[in-house]
This record gives C-alpha cells, structure tokens and sequence, in this order.
C-alpha cells in the first residue's frame, strides 16, 4: 500500500482572512537572511549522520538531496540547494518588501511565489519513482504531495517558519503551527487549506492515543514516512533488498506508520516469508482497523500458507468494510476453488462481476473454474470477453490456447499463445502452451526451439528440461536428450520419472547397464511403478539375465502394467 500518494479533490478555503493579515504586526525582515544557515546538517552528506543529529540540527533540504544523490549518482546537492536557497531569499525579500516577518503571512507570499510565479503543481499519477525526489521536484517542478512538501517544508526551515509535515492514510500535507494559529496547507493544492475534518471525512486516520496521523511531525518522522515511499521506489526497479531495508527504517522510526507495515509486509509475501508479512499486516490492521484492503492482503498472505478458513474470514470482513472491494471476491472466490468448492467460487465471482461488468481479471478467474471442471465452451466464451476488452491480456489468451488444445484444436490453439507471447514476452505459460501445441502437431523442430526459448528465460525450470528431453528423444538426438534430463535431475533429485526417462534412453542406444542403472534408481524413489519394472523386465531379458527380469515382469503384471505376452512365455511367466 503505497503512502502518500494521493492527491486529494475537493474544495479549499482561501489562506488565511485579509483581515487576520492587517492585523498583524511585526518588524521588518532582512531580506536574504536564511534561517537555516547555522544548522550543523548542511556539512553532513550522509543520511545516517544527519538523522543522528537533534531535531534543530537538521536541514531538511540538505536531507532531501543526500536522498536524491543515492538514487540519482548526477545529482548535484550544492546546485540544487542553491535553487531552494534562492527561493527562499525571493521570498524573504517579498515578505521585508511588505513588512511581513516569519509568521502566518509569509504563507500566502509562499505560495503566490511557489505555486502562481514558479508554476509548481502536483502530478496526476505517482507511478515513476523518482518524483518522489527534491532535485526531481527542482527540475520538472512537479510531484506528488510527499515530494511537494518536502520542498515546502525546505523553503518554510530557511524562512524560519514553524510548518511540520503531517500524514494521513494514503496521503501527506504540511501544517503551520505557531502555537496560536494552526493552518493545514495543501501542497497539491496550491497552497489551499482545509480543516481536520476534511481529513478525518476523507482519510479515516485511526482516534489512538499513540497515533502518528494528523499530529505534527517530527523531522525524523517525517523522513520516516520519506523513506516508506523510498521503499516503494525500489520496490519499483525490483531491488527488493534494498527496499525492505528503507521500509524496516520507516517502521522503526515511525511505528504507528500502517504504510510501512503494509509495504515491508509486502516484500515479506514477495521473497516467501509469510508469516512474517503476516505479522506486518497485522500490526498495520491495528493501527488502522478500518482499511478493508489490509484485511484483503492479510487474507492473501493467509491463502499462501494453506490457512483457507482464515483467508475466507479476512475477506469476508473486507467485504463487509468495502462492498466494492473486487479482489476480495475473486480472492475469497480463489480460496473456495482451493477447497473444491467451486459452486461458492462462482457465486463469489459473479457478485464481483456485477460489481465490475468489464473486469477482465475476474473473467478469466470464471473461465479458469470452468475449464478445471472441464466445462471448455464455458471457459473459451469468458476467456473470449477478456481478450475483447483487453486484446493484450495474456492470460486470456493463454486460457483459450489451452481450451484450445483440450478441444484437439492445436492450430487454433498456436495462435492464442503466439498472441499471448507477443502481448507478455516474459509469462512462460505462453510458451510451455505453445510447446505442447507443437507437440500435438508433430512439430519437433518448433516444439525444440520452443522448449529451449523457455529455459532462457527459467533456466532452473524442472519441466522445461524434462520436455525438451522427450522432444529431443523424439527427435533420435539421444546424447542431447541425456544432457537434458541430467541437468532436470541436479535441479529435482527425487523424481522418479527423470531416471526412468534416462534409462530409456540408454536402452534405445543399447546401453543395458547404464538402462539398469538408471532404472533401478527410479525404483528406489517410486517402488509400485509399474512401468518401471516392465523396463527393468525387458532390460535384464535383453542382458541375458532372465532370472533378474522375471520378478519385475511379474510385478508389473500386479500392478496392472500390459507385459508384453510373449515377454511373459520367455520368462515362463
């Protein structure tokens, strides 16, 4: 769940009464003397050391750009800091010119100058990672409200304004709070304002004594909620170490965040450690007992280690939180289909589809319940709706290619999981689909090269080397056929098939012994298989050995295996 990134809509009143700001009165302001510029964090450039420092000592701009210099090597700290002091000298100047000191009226000097003159404004979507970052903010002047306000909060520390950062669920301002006057300033808003209420209305912040939201940050704390989002920006680019690392920070620094929990809770899920993103979520589900969508996730992490019952619990209290939460359906729908239920899975999909007529996840969820019960004309006509609304939507596509192929219409069926390749190049179901159409054609050629574009991508795929090893077997490039079960055998010790499909190989080029061996070894793993035994049987017989041969020829008989009869007469079976 990613902070501070939503840009609220509503109306703002405008800052501040004129008649508030004709009755104040203070002495002129030297214009260009910052109020930053004795604090001992603008000689640090290192974050460690400057969160080591008291509150007062910190340069929140300097902070900003140590951040921005990690993400972004070119980033200049000096440069850019001489454009947020340049600013802020503007606006001293502004404010000596009009006989305005470090108060309330400065405010709407700020944001004339900020948000009017510089034309900064908020961004529509926080999808790209480095608008999170001051320079960033600098350069395109544009961010979303965590990033605006960090430069407002750098502007305000070098005025020598009492404004604090504040954060709600999903979303952070800045506060002037001189002891006497309060205002919440909104920083995708030009500089609007907007009372408590409007937040409690929109956000839902938790009433708890020890809750960070809607207080007035520390400067620590509000680098805590800093880095919750420098964690979303590795999340992004996949450097999940690194992210975890930030997220675990923000949660120390601000325990109460439920952003963080939720978001280090969401790295756990990402590298397998459930019940440790089970405790996450748990904790944030106490911080804000509302949010219907960390019951959603809680749900998600219990689907993950089996607990069904409590998966099913955790969304029904989504849903009865949020009642148009669509992935609670689908998951609840997910963990019924789990218990062979699939009579309540399609009661739970179908409420979502009324709630979402369009949503194409949650058609191809339908299609999927059809096809694992074999109902192919079901599934292919909701696979179909999918892939109308979204033609790019590769699990659909990969869908029909296998109703497709359960329908022995393998061309038609090459086609869906070119189309899904082509819309995802990285989903390997595409590919492993296509394989087996080519393997139903008789297409060894397409069926070989297939199989091996799989193992670029998955080089530790079991199945795919396995595969290629029958395709290449079938093909008579025995050696190579080897090659690919010996490589599936480091990769999966105790299958069974592996050896068999071995020994078979050995015993085409000859090979008895090493046929024996391999064998033998698939025996050890799976004694009751009966086609093992019929090998050995055959083996043995062609060694001369037929005293060896005939209890696995009368075993396989047992198990049911059709020995070949005139195998059994040579055996005296």
């Amino acid at each position: 769940m990613p902070t501070d990134q939503t840009t609220s809509k509503f109306r703002y009143s405008l800052f501040i009464p004129l008649i508030l700001l004709a009755s104040l009165s203070t002495p002129p302001v030297k214009a260009a003397s910052l109020a930053n510029s004795n604090k001992r964090g603008l000689n640090l450039y290192s974050i460690d050391q400057i969160l080591r420092l008291d509150e007062k000592e910190i340069d929140i701009g300097t902070a900003a750009l140590v951040l921005s210099r990690q993400w972004a090597s070119e980033s200049n700290i000096q440069r850019y800091r001489h454009k947020i002091d340049a600013m802020a000298t503007e606006i001293l100047e502004r404010m000596a010119a009009k006989r305005i000191g470090p108060d309330a009226r400065a405010i709407p000097i700020i944001n004339e100058y900020l948000f009017d003159e510089e034309g900064f404004q908020p961004i529509k979507t926080a999808d790209n990672p480095d608008d999170l970052f001051l320079h960033t903010v600098l350069d395109k002047k544009k961010g979303y409200c965590l990033s605006l306000s960090v430069l407002y909060l750098a502007i305000a520390e070098r005025i020598g304004l009492p404004v604090y950062g504040v954060v709600v669920p999903g979303h952070f301002f800045v506060r002037y709070d001189d002891g006497q006057r309060r205002y919440n300033i909104e920083t995708t808003s030009r500089g609007g304002s907007a009372d408590n209420e409007h937040y409690i209305k929109q956000f839902k912040p938790p009433k708890s004594e020890n809750s960070i939201y809607l207080t007035n940050l520390s400067t620590h704390q509000t680098f805590g909620c800093f880095f919750n989002n420098l964690g979303n920006c590795y999340g992004t680019i996949g450097e999940l170490e690194t992210a975890q690392t930030w997220y675990e920070r923000a949660a120390r620094i601000n325990p109460s965040l439920a952003e963080a929990r939720t978001n280090l809770g969401n790295i756990y899920m990402r590298k397998g450690w459930f019940n440790d993103a089970i405790e996450q979520y748990r904790t944030a589900m106490r911080l804000v007992p509302s949010d219907a969508k960390i019951h959603n996730i809680l749900a998600k992490a219990f689907f993950e280690i089996g607990d069904l019952n409590s998966c099913i619990a955790e969304n029904r209290q989504a849903i009865n939180m949020q009642k148009d939460l669509v992935e609670a359906y689908r998951d609840l729908a997910s963990a019924f289909r789990k218990q062979g239920k699939f009579k309540e899975a399609l009661v739970e999909l179908k409420d979502a589809l009324n709630l979402s007529p369009e949503d194409t996840e949650t058609l191809c969820q339908i299609a999927d319940l059809y096809r694992e019960k074999k109902e192919c004309v079901s599934a292919m006509t909701f696979y179909r709706k999918a892939a109308k609304l979204k033609s790019d939507f590769a699990s659909a596509r990969i869908g029909l290619g296998y109703c497709l192929l359960d329908s022995d219409k393998a061309e038609q069926a090459v086609e869906q999981f070119d189309l899904a390749i082509k819309a995802d190049p990285r989903d390997l179901n595409g590919y492993l689909g296509l394989a087996q159409a080519y393997n139903k054609l008789g297409m060894l050629p397409e069926e070989i090269q297939t199989y091996q574009a799989v193992l670029t991508l998955e080089p530790n795929l079991t199945a795919a080397h396995q595969n290629l090893g029958n395709a290449l077997f079938n093909s008579k490039s025995y050696q190579e056929a080897i090659e690919q079960y010996a490589l599936a055998i480091r990769l999966q010790p105790e299958n069974s098939g592996l050896y068999y499909n071995t020994g078979t190989v050995y015993k085409v080029l000859e090979q008895y012994d090493q046929a024996v061996h391999y064998y033998k070894k698939a025996l050890d793993l799976d004694p009751k298989n009966a086609a093992v035994h019929n090998a050995l049987a055959i083996t043995y017989y062609l060694l001369r050995q037929p005293e060896l041969a005939r209890p696995h020829a009368a075993s396989a008989e047992q198990l049911g295996y059709p020995v070949q009869k005139e195998l059994l007469k040579a055996l005296n079976l």
